[in-house]
């Protein structure tokens, strides 16, 4: 039995060392190993990839869009204008200014589509935002294959302050978001 566990020993500690684990949670794993001869404990889960950096403004990030498609997106910037049209139709703020995000899509991986409808924003207090289509530049909804660029304005009629914005894949559930405080 002594030989057994022994030999479990010798075979399990330079698996565990070459995991990744620490001497620390070596050490650990083969303490709590049960001497009456059952079988060994499970070792501790190997250490978790580093998470990418969350998404900021001016930084890209991808966003897995479905079916193995993946979306670069790069919010270049965010910034409460008072006007997002020279029309002189256009409408004014409801709400005070328009947060207007300035945003790069790129295709990692298969197609996506760069629509300003996969954008919501909802202010400070968690009111969901009025997405102003009247802009003047707004992004275009069409796909983007890998190695294409659509680069356009997203507007929401918004009270400033800091506002999360949520993108969300073609059957609009999100997949990524960011607060910004323009």
């Amino acid at each position: 039995m002594k030989k057994n566990l022994a030999l479990v020993a010798l075979i399990a500690l330079p698996l565990l060392a070459g995991c990744g684990g620490s001497s620390t949670a070596t050490a650990t794993a083969t303490a709590t190993a049960p001497a009456s001869g059952a079988a060994p404990a499970a070792a501790a889960p190997a250490a978790e990839a580093p998470k990418a950096a969350a998404p900021a403004v001016g930084t890209p990030f991808t966003a897995d869009m479905g079916n193995g498609n993946v979306a670069k997106i790069t919010i270049v910037s965010a910034t409460f204008v008072d006007k997002v049209s020279t029309n002189q139709f256009a409408p004014a703020a409801k709400n005070g200014k328009f947060l207007q995000l300035d945003v790069l899509w790129e295709t990692e991986k298969g197609t996506t589509s760069s629509n300003p409808m996969y954008f919501d924003a909802k202010d400070a207090n968690g009111r969901k935002a009025d997405m102003t289509i009247m802009g003047d530049g707004q992004i275009g909804s069409s796909p983007v294959v890998v190695g294409d660029k659509s680069r356009g304005f997203v507007n929401f009629d918004v009270a400033p302050g800091p506002i999360k914005v949520t993108i969300t894949n073609p059957i609009l559930q999100p997949v990524t978001s960011l607060t910004v405080a323009p």
